[in-house]
């Protein structure tokens, strides 16, 4: 029943035998997409499960209620429409196939069978084809035409599922080149033996087409020669010898660096000869604007602008722009550039490094070439360093750049007022020069390239002007000294420099740090701290501070080395006494948020005593220190909260309290003498470490009568009657003043001394005991 290949069966142009090439453009495409969703072949998709595919005289569907469906552009459709998703691309992209040629379903799907049934450790088996779907009935035929036919090796392969693609884009030389690795005559595919042959005529063309220009340069009919090496172009698009003769033959014309637009070489056709189709003839009589072409060097790209513009469509569709690289001994490459760039013109993303370029747009109409080239100016693709920049310092510059990624490396001069400088710390993509005078620098970097006969070329070079400025010499050292409730500061360093004590409102910077007037960072105001004694700064009670010096000149300034100084909190309401048994009593308020209190006793100019408390023990213990008979002072703070500060006690926290200077007074009864006891005597006495004051104070004695009753003790020195007086100026340690009370007072009657003038409240009056001091 003719169920062999090699019948006429099916639709017409259907297959006599199995094909050796599916003959489809876009087939690479078709496969990935196949095998991205893990089909065996594109019949998986065209069947439902439990289905068989038959392929002898046409693309079926079998089994099921409806026994045989043809599966067409229409089928296809309903596909698409019914899985859709990830299936959606592959399915349309086989309806596009099957109405453009309604037998290349077919030839897909038996191209894909045979390549599955030769690498098939059983592919003769019919049940191999079965198990990849197909009708068990057209199995044996398969597997065995499978088995007969030509098997193709690995570059066979590709080359037959790329000749399509080369041939529809015009490579026609790539396409010869794919037929040479096939068999004569197509390998018994009809329809491959027929594309070869119109490749190799295709061929014939060019080649002829080619030695007419040779023929015609050489008689000097340089538009001419131009016509057929267009007319080359036209038949093979990827023609080396027709393409480098357009831009060669167009630059001869005065096109080099310009258009090969409408009137770009600005001549008339010579037509003394006859009339002839010169297409390029034409461009140059219609009248219209000169095109440029023109180079945009980058560090990684370069950018290729045509001018004026060509409108948006007809930059990916209408222009050919090829990148010629010229090669010593060597053919001249030539490469397809394609990436558009977003602000107009074609971006060539990996240009040969160290090479000789030139770009070429070439117009196209149908895809086809239609007109000679517009050609740039020759480019050493040897790009700058980008990003090239610098800051400055004291006699310092350091700078960065991004290297090309095709550089060797770089070549990097300093030159300054003085010439090149010397010495400078090199590093990949830096540069750090220390130790410079003022004034104005360039910095030039080259970068370093490998041409192709293993020379080392250089960038033309970028150049960085920078100035080195003068800076202040900074503070190497600060010292702080607190004495009499301020802090005198000293340094050493900045020489040059209005040196200023500041407190950073943050964190202050590292010493050496260099600072430039900067209105977000300004720097702080001097301490706002009031004058003290011998020159100091006063600061504010509570206060802890970070006080930083600061070397500065002009707009420009260094940090210097800092110290904390700590003023604690005052405390209130302090008084001292003292209560006997050298010891004596402090008492104050206690400062809020203080946990602990410093009290300080200094004594004989040279003993100093540091005592701190907790507020706990001060509430149940209250605070005692221990003292000589000599005048003391005790000085109270809040304890300072950080360590290494300078501790500047706050004013007002100092009790002067006076040497123990006292004066004691005894009634010494008269001696009796027979019935009657003689007159009393007054005693007084005084005891003073080291020399008395000159301004003691006067002692009184006070009497205060009973008027018949017990006499009570005056309270005042202006509550009784004045009996006594003695100066303070007869006093003297050792030496007793002793006077006789007066007797004109009718007892009974109650005495008791008193201290009077300025020295008083610093004189502590030792008294007797009451009892003796009344006179019955």
């Amino acid at each position: 029943m003719g169920l062999e290949f090699g019948h006429n069966l099916g639709l017409r142009r259907a297959l006599r035998g199995l094909p050796l090439s599916p003959l489809v453009p876009g087939y690479g495409r078709l496969v990935a997409r196949q095998r991205a969703l893990g089909l065996r072949h594109i019949g998986d998709a065209l069947v439902e499960r439990g289905r068989v595919l038959g392929v002898l005289d046409g693309v079926f569907e079998e089994g099921g209620a409806r026994r045989r469906q043809h599966i067409g552009a229409d089928r296809l459709r309903q596909l698409g429409a019914t899985r859709g998703g990830a299936y959606g691309p592959l399915l349309a992209q086989l309806e596009a196939v099957q109405l453009q040629d309604p037998a290349a379903l077919r030839r897909i799907l038996l191209y894909q069978f045979v390549e599955l049934l030769q690498a098939h450790p059983q592919g003769s088996d019919p049940a191999t084809a079965v198990a990849l779907g197909v009708c068990p009935q057209e199995a044996g035929p398969l597997v065995r035409g499978a088995a007969s036919h030509l098997r193709l090796d690995r570059e066979q392969r590709g080359a037959v599922e790329e000749l399509a693609d080369a041939w529809v884009d015009g490579k026609v030389r790539r396409a010869a080149g794919l037929a040479a690795l096939l068999p004569a005559g197509g390998g018994g595919d009809t329809l491959l033996r027929g594309r070869l042959a119109e490749i190799a005529e295709r061929v014939k063309e060019a080649d002829d087409a080619l030695d007419a220009a040779r023929e015609a340069e050489k008689a000097g009919d340089a538009r001419a020669a131009e016509d057929y090496m267009l007319r080359a172009a036209r038949l093979a698009s990827d023609c080396p010898r027709a393409l480098l003769g357009l831009v060669r033959l167009h630059r001869g014309r005065g096109g080099a660096g310009v258009g090969a637009g409408p009137a770009a070489g600005g001549e008339k056709p010579d037509t003394a000869g006859g009339e002839r189709p010169d297409t390029a003839a034409v461009y140059d009589e219609v009248a219209g604007p000169r095109e440029v072409l023109t180079v945009l060097p980058a560090p990684e790209t370069v950018t290729v602008v045509l001018s004026p513009a060509p409108p948006a469509a007809d930059m990916a569709n209408g222009r050919r722009v090829v990148r010629l690289t010229r090669v010593p001994g060597g053919p001249t490459g030539i490469t397809e550039i394609t990436d558009l760039s977003p602000s107009g013109g074609w971006v060539d993303p990996s240009p040969p490094f160290g090479q000789e370029v030139r770009y070429a747009a070439l117009p196209l109409r149908d895809g086809t070439i239609d007109g000679p080239p517009v050609v740039s100016d020759v480019l050493l693709v040897a790009p700058d360093v980008s990003g090239l920049r610098s800051t400055t310092g004291r006699g310092r510059i350091e700078a960065t750049w991004t290297e090309p990624s095709g550089a060797l490396g770089v070549r990097v001069q300093l030159v300054g007022p003085e010439g090149p400088v010397d010495g400078a710390d090199m590093r990949t993509g830096a540069l750090t020069a220390t130790g410079l005078g003022v004034g104005a620098y360039v910095l030039r970097v080259r970068c370093r390239y490998r041409s192709p006969d293993g020379a080392v070329i250089e960038s033309a070079g970028a150049e960085h002007p920078v100035s080195v400025d003068p800076w202040p010499t900074p503070v190497d050292r600060l010292d702080a000294t607190a004495a009499h409730g301020s802090v005198r500061f000293s340094w050493s360093g900045g020489d040059d420099a209005d040196v200023r004590l500041v407190a950073w409102p943050a964190d202050p910077p590292e010493p050496g740090a260099e600072l430039t007037d900067d209105p977000a960072r300004p720097w702080p105001a001097p301490l706002p701290w009031a004058a003290g004694s011998g020159g100091g700064l006063v600061p504010p009670p509570g206060s802890v501070t970070r006080v930083s010096a600061l070397a500065v000149l002009g707009p420009r300034a260094v940090a210097g080395p800092g110290l904390v100084v700590e003023c604690p909190p005052a405390v209130a309401v302090a008084r001292v006494e003292r209560v006997g048994g050298g010891r004596a009593r402090v008492t104050f308020d206690w400062p809020a948020e203080a946990g602990e209190v410093a009290a300080t006793v200094e004594q004989d100019g040279a003993s100093t005593v540091h005592l701190v408390v907790a507020r706990s023990t001060y509430v149940r213990e209250g605070l005692y220190v221990d003292v000589a008979p000599t005048a003391f002072s005790v000085t109270l703070s809040a304890a300072p909260r950080t360590p290494d500060a300078v501790v500047v006690p706050p004013p007002g926290g100092a009790v002067r309290v006076p040497a123990d200077i006292v004066v004691s007074y005894r009634i010494v009864p008269g001696a009796r003498r027979a019935l009657r006891r003689g007159s009393s005597l007054l005693r007084v006495t005084v005891s003073c470490p080291g020399e008395v004051p000159a301004d003691l104070p006067e002692f009184v004695l006070v009497a205060r009568p009973g008027n018949g009753r017990d006499p009570i003790r005056p309270r005042t020195p202006t509550d009784g009657t004045t009996l006594l007086r003695v100066g303070g100026g007869t006093l003297s340690p050792g030496s007793p003043v002793e006077l006789p009370v007066p007797s004109g007072l009718r007892p009974p009657y109650a005495l008791r001394g008193f201290l009077l003038g300025e020295g008083a409240a610093d004189v502590r009056l030792d008294e007797p005991s009451p009892p003796t001091l009344v006179v019955r």
